[in-house]
């Protein structure tokens, strides 16, 4: 059986958390050299309210 939270978190509410837990995280994926990495780390950020150094 799937289990569905009712618990639904906006993405600037999930980032917030992911930045607050895993920070050393969130920063290596923004200092990759993968696109991908870097843009998913960016966003992280951006949306946790976090100033970006680029």
């Amino acid at each position: 059986m799937n289990s569905i939270t009712t618990n639904y978190l906006s993405f600037s509410t999930y980032a917030k958390q992911i930045y607050a837990t895993k920070k050393e995280a969130v920063d290596f994926l923004e200092n990759s050299l993968d696109p991908y990495e870097h843009a998913i780390g960016v966003l992280i950020k951006k949306y946790a309210g976090v100033l970006i150094s680029e």
